[in-house]
């Protein structure tokens, strides 16, 4: 493993694209998506909203908290691919309506904690549990630690804007400005104002990544009933709003229409991160251009439906190397709105939704995650409605199949969860051809954050990657690369990437 300072020519410049490749024969037959479900009783509860997955107790299984309105929330504890709810026994089972979760490790202590937030002011302040005991039980200490949050949540994240190795937090809203929090070690401290972030607008999700690859995390914000989004450019931890002048502020759209739920992925396999919006209105697909701009590439495509989305997950469900994309959609009297499954076909997407997961879908979480440690991603989904449910969906995708992956997880040099926003690179050692292009969770699902590795499906015939891991110190991307890694090396468990 080894360092390397700046890291912007050795992504961009040095590996050959895989798209562009002479003599490629790495096109596949798609796999069907086959799903099953898990437990099917135990998750079937209505009334969930925000899903998030993280190791909250440290035994190598990736656990999932769900919040709910009309009914407690949720924390199933994966007991080695089968689960037990636990929120009660540990103290995470509030009653109020939960619009938004994210787990991080504020504190440094090597554990995950976890940020609750609620629907409405009058409900109450949000919550931040510290784990304490291992995830034997979780203590709100919001009030110690300065945060005394009211409004109506939605998006929250853990990162690092300012770089100095804590997660700070940052926390959308619809009924006031944006709110970010440096976490100064023992508070936090409210840092809106000065830093310019605090968007007024109606936010339901915010997507954090380093768009224009100067080595600081950026953040594009989706507005709803009509208000236009915004991508906030970080300056050296002062933000801007540059979406009008990058064509991405989306004005004069009607009131019944908004952005909801931004996610990331490099769809197109050339190195660098898109941005598809899920949309109260026509979708939308945004395709970097690799110098800080973006495309607007999703009209007349399978993507660009009015289907009133709520929420997009990228997973690579058959492990062909291309990012498939999930797509949630709702309406408030309507128990079951179909949600879409496009499989990534070389960039173009086909819609390739199973019957199985159509019955009482996804209304609003939508994650994926790799619970059975298999190789494969399955999938949570969360439907709010009174007759909704919270399907867990394993992929049965064949076990040959399956094994063709690698999940990398990212770390600090004290094994810490300290670089959501991270970027992570994939390549074939043999040949140099690019594989893929992943983002460690910075917010995600449906105004959630989870703690997964990142995934990636492997072609045909690989035997050997090189990893290259892109995070941020001192205002500059420093990337740490592992060579010649076995992926069979690693089936059951993910790679570890710390980072220095």
């Amino acid at each position: 493993m080894r360092t390397l300072l700046p890291a912007r020519t050795l992504i961009v410049a040095a590996i050959p694209c895989l798209l562009a490749m002479p003599g490629d024969n790495r096109q596949e037959i798609p796999t069907t998506p086959q799903f099953e479900r898990v437990q099917p009783e135990l998750f079937s509860a209505s009334g969930a909203q925000p899903n998030a997955w993280a190791d909250y107790d440290n035994d190598g299984d990736l656990d999932l908290f769900v919040g709910f309105r009309y009914r407690a929330n949720r924390l199933y504890r994966n007991d080695g691919r089968t689960f037990t709810e636990v929120a009660a026994q540990v103290g995470l089972a509030d009653t109020v309506e939960t619009r938004a979760a994210a787990w991080g490790d504020f504190d440094g202590d090597g554990d995950f904690d976890l940020f609750v937030g609620f629907a409405a002011r009058a409900q109450g302040r949000a919550k931040l549990y510290r784990n304490d005991d291992g995830g034997r039980r979780f203590t709100d200490v919001a009030v110690q630690y300065g945060i005394a949050l009211e409004g109506t949540t939605r998006q929250p994240a853990w990162i690092d804007y300012d770089q100095d190795g804590d997660v700070d937090l940052f926390v959308a809203y619809r009924d006031q400005a944006n709110r970010l929090l440096r976490n100064d070690g023992t508070r936090f401290t409210d840092v809106t104002e000065q830093t310019r972030i605090g968007d007024p607008r109606k936010t339901v999700g915010v997507a954090w990544f380093d768009r224009d690859q100067d080595g600081d995390l950026d953040a594009f914000v989706a507005n709803q009933d009509g208000d236009q989004d915004g991508f906030f450019r970080n300056d050296g931890g002062k933000f801007t709003d540059i979406a009008p002048q990058l064509g991405m502020s989306w004005g004069g759209r009607p009131a019944d229409q908004g952005s909801v739920g931004p996610a990331i992925a490099d769809y197109d396999n050339d190195g660098d991160l898109d941005l598809f919006v899920a949309t109260y209105g026509p979708d939308v697909l945004w395709q970097n251009q690799g110098d800080g701009t973006f495309k607007l590439v999703s009209r007349g495509t399978a993507l660009a439906g009015d289907y009133h989305s709520t929420t997009a997950a990228w997973g690579d469900y058959d492990n062909d190397g291309w990012p498939d994309l999930f797509v949630s959609s709702y309406l408030a009297d309507q128990a079951e709105v179909p949600d879409h499954l496009f499989h990534n076909e070389r960039g173009t997407f086909v819609n390739a939704t199973p019957a199985s997961i159509l019955e009482r879908g996804g209304s609003h979480g939508v994650v994926w995650a790799d619970f059975d440690a298999d190789g494969d991603l399955d999938l949570a989904l969360a439907n709010n409605h009174r007759d909704g449910a919270h399907h867990l969906y394993r992929n049965t995708l064949p076990p040959d199949r399956a094994r063709r992956s690698l999940q990398v997880r990212v770390v600090d040099d004290r094994g810490r969860w300290m670089h959501p926003g991270a970027e992570v690179r994939l390549y074939d050692a043999a040949t140099g051809g690019r594989i893929g292009t992943g983002l460690v969770d910075s917010g995600g699902g449906y105004c959630s954050q989870g703690a997964t590795p990142v995934h990636f499906g492997l072609p045909e015939g690989t035997s050997r990657v090189r990893v290259e891991v892109t995070a941020f110190r001192g205002g500059k991307r420093v990337t740490t690369v592992v060579d010649n890694v076995d992926p069979a090396a690693h089936r059951g468990r993910a790679l570890e990437v710390r980072i220095p």
